[in-house]
């Protein structure tokens, strides 16, 4: 499967999200690969891969530069995950593709390739609505999308989810939304059960019922180069244990409703 970490917006979890979830897969015995399409390289760091690694990224693949699988870079003590590291020369990929044949399919000849090797790929999507974030849900199965549970997020929420219910009416190839995860709960902010309740009525199922709660652990991880998974165990580390077993639950339950009877 070829699940996307997916909102337009910044500062919701997505790296977080995309880093613990494809740990918590490979835990279970799956063989994860790691996408990082982000410039700032977060998803990279929080495993260990710091800015000016001389390996291979995504850059490179997308630029034809290099195959798919000589960018993967195995993770220590991890012996199921591997990652392809993103690259601070991703801010100017859109303009680097624009001269290319079919940039648009540029990143689904870049993963296809890795996810016919594996049980699962994870992508951290970057933000904004750039021609590298739009090739994500054409390509992925999945899309997971983490959302903050705060008040300026109902409005990022709504908004993304009028683009979604518009691109995918009439088209079978936009990649299937697997949930809407609540991260950064913090029960204590007065706010906070009110917006937890708009999201969940208006969205009803399709929120996960997993909600990972705000973890000063969560900040900690990266600096020391260790997913959290591995670095503590967490509030929030367990809450992604929680959500990976309920994702896999979900799309088997669509698998299964989606056999001929």
């Amino acid at each position: 499967m070829i699940l996307a970490i997916y909102n337009p917006s910044g500062g919701c979890g997505k790296t977080t999200t995309a880093v613990n979830v494809a740990t918590e897969l490979a835990q279970r015995g799956r063989s994860v690969v790691l996408v990082d399409l982000q410039a700032d390289m977060g998803a990279s760091i929080s495993v260990g891969v710091r800015p000016g690694n001389k390996h291979p990224s995504i850059f490179e693949l997308l630029l034809n530069r290099r195959r798919p699988h000589e960018a993967l870079h195995r993770i220590p003590g991890l012996p199921n995950l591997q990652l392809v590291p993103g690259s601070s020369a991703l801010t100017g990929v859109d303009a680097a593709l624009r001269n290319a044949r079919q940039p648009e399919r540029r990143l689904a000849d870049c993963i296809r390739p890795l996810a016919a090797s594996v049980d699962d790929v994870v992508i951290d999507s970057p933000s904004n609505f750039t021609l590298l974030s739009l090739s994500v849900p054409a390509l992925a199965d999945h899309l997971l999308v983490p959302i903050r549970a705060d008040y300026l997020s109902l409005e990022s929420l709504a908004h993304f989810l009028r683009w979604y219910r518009d691109h995918r009416a009439g088209r079978t190839g936009l990649a299937r939304l697997s949930g809407i995860l609540l991260t950064m709960v913090d029960y204590r902010r007065e706010a906070t059960r009110e917006i937890v309740d708009i999201i969940r009525v208006h969205n009803r199922r399709g929120v996960f019922r997993t909600e990972i709660p705000d973890d000063p652990r969560v900040c900690e991880a990266p600096s020391h180069g260790i997913p959290l998974m591995l670095y503590s165990r967490s509030r929030a580390s367990r809450a992604y244990e929680r959500l990976a077993a309920e994702l896999l639950q979900r799309i088997e339950r669509r698998r299964r409703a989606a056999r001929p009877r």
